[in-house]
């Protein structure tokens, strides 16, 4: 997969030029869309009107989307039916992960190092322990005014 237009910054962060996106504490994910006739899903966060959206006060944008074209991968776990509903919009952990590598534990699928033609999936980690893993030719981060 290539990331077209950003990178990951931190666990729940990502980085497009000076701009941060927080998908942990600032952005709540407002969910995941097939579009089958382009092949593609779109995962959508926004935040609220507050002072310091997505914790990073240059980016005053009210939301943005994972545009993921060429989709070869969407995996979707069941969540933990103990934990409050609230907790499907939080996410707690972005990685990257070797698609050939199999097993139960996600961190036990990344690499410290990746090469740039290395082949990879995003998995996203929710606070409801839901996981989405997502492999495709490209994902590109737009944002919403």
């Amino acid at each position: 997969m290539k990331m077209k237009n950003f990178t990951i910054a931190g666990s729940v962060e990502l980085r497009t030029g000076n701009l941060f996106w927080d998908v942990h504490n600032f952005a709540s994910f407002e969910g995941l869309e097939l579009i089958p006739a382009n092949d593609a899903v779109v995962m959508k966060w926004i935040v609220p009107n507050r002072d310091n959206p997505w914790g990073c006060r240059e980016n005053t944008f009210s939301g943005m989307k994972l545009y993921f074209d060429d989709l070869q991968l969407l995996r979707v776990s069941p969540r933990d039916q103990e934990m409050p509903f609230t907790e499907d919009a939080c996410v707690s952990h972005i990685l990257k992960v070797d698609p050939l590598v199999q097993h139960d534990d996600p961190f036990m699928r990344t690499r410290n190092v990746w090469g740039t033609d290395d082949r990879f999936c995003l998995m996203f980690l929710f606070q409801s322990l839901r996981i989405m893993e997502l492999e495709s030719k490209t994902v590109e981060l737009i944002p919403i005014p």
